[in-house]
């Protein structure tokens, strides 16, 4: 072959691999480009200051927001409630207890529950009862353990359950302490966890609560438990990689609401603040990523709320931003 062929060839092989690479990158845009039908939609924003860490609970279709932290770094004591039928947001009795962050929430028999949580300098164990027919506040006894905050709260079969968390000196905890509201009682019962943690998720489906996520010593924890107010029972890993498929669903501050018989968990923590939807169906096992990630500014932190349909997500900080938009999901792929 002659230099000029040589050149002409050369010059060929440069041109096609450019369009080769040209048509590849664009590939690999379009399937990171989401097409499909729009699942979050803006709804109205919240009242209050912006803020992370509030403490929530739900009574039939009314969301309530307790405390938090503000940008200034101010914990705050202020009250609540998000009529989801409405969409209107309305100011309740403050809280009792003092200003905190990193509380958490449940509500029985009409009732919420607020307690625990960081003032700044200790971790709390007070606990507190909101009735929504008197908007009043009422102490009840104080949660039995170490003083903690990024618990993690549900209530089951007119019983609630708080745990997990850590204290002021960020000492994590794997204990669980159920409330009896007869008696106004606290009693500790046996856990099954791996890892100790703050910052992780629950949510309940049916008769069962499901726990899972959040961080410990900067490491993941991959576990995942299903509790029927007996039993703890080992669940398919967040994390996995076989021949059926492959996720990783670990994170900590990640949000989490119900839609029939199945739960959503919004954004989170994983180095970066992350805005992407997961999917849970215990029939299955199974975390699916086919949700619309999240269209607000990704967040951890947050609060949520849901109703038959739709389920609800507002406030959260990413860095030193704190939010006071609401959005609304509805599933539809």
């Amino acid at each position: 072959m002659n230099k000029k062929n040589l050149l002409l060839f050369f010059l060929a092989c440069s041109v096609a691999l450019a369009s080769f690479n040209s048509c590849k990158k664009s590939d690999d845009k379009d399937s990171n480009t989401d097409t499909g039908p729009t699942e979050w939609t803006r709804a109205s924003a919240f009242d209050g200051d912006p803020r992370n860490g509030a403490a929530s609970f739900q009574i039939e279709d009314k969301g309530y927001l307790v405390s938090g932290i503000l940008k200034t770094n101010e914990r705050v004591k202020d009250a609540w409630q998000f009529d989801i039928s409405s969409g209107e947001w309305s100011n309740l009795a403050e809280f009792i207890g003092s200003a905190r962050h990193g509380a958490v929430g449940f509500a029985i028999d009409g009732k919420g529950f607020v307690g625990s949580g960081f003032d700044g300098e200790t971790a709390l164990t007070d606990f507190y009862k909101y009735d929504p027919s008197s908007n009043s506040w009422s102490q009840i006894a104080d949660f039995p353990g170490e003083g903690r905050h990024g618990a993690v709260a549900f209530a089951l079969d007119g019983y609630g359950y708080v745990g997990l968390g850590a204290n002021e000196k960020d000492k994590t905890f794997k204990d669980f302490y159920k409330y009896d509201p007869t008696n106004d009682t606290w009693t500790q019962i046996s856990t099954t966890f791996k890892y100790k943690r703050k910052n992780a998720f629950a949510f309940v489906i049916g008769d069962k609560a499901y726990v899972g996520g959040g961080i410990d010593n900067n490491q993941y924890p991959e576990d995942f438990y299903s509790f029927d107010g007996d039993e703890w029972k080992p669940l398919r890993d967040l994390k996995i990689d076989d021949s059926n498929s492959t996720y990783d669903v670990t994170r900590q501050a990640a949000s989490t609401f119900v839609i029939g018989n199945n739960a959503f968990l919004v954004g989170g923590k994983k180095g970066n603040v992350i805005n992407t939807v997961w999917k849970y169906d215990p029939s299955a096992d199974r975390w699916s990523g086919d949700s619309q990630a999240f269209l607000g500014s990704a967040r951890e932190d947050a609060v949520s709320f849901s109703s038959d349909s739709k389920g609800y997500i507002t406030t959260g900080a990413n860095g030193s931003n704190k939010f006071d938009d609401t959005w609304e999901f509805k599933p539809v792929r």
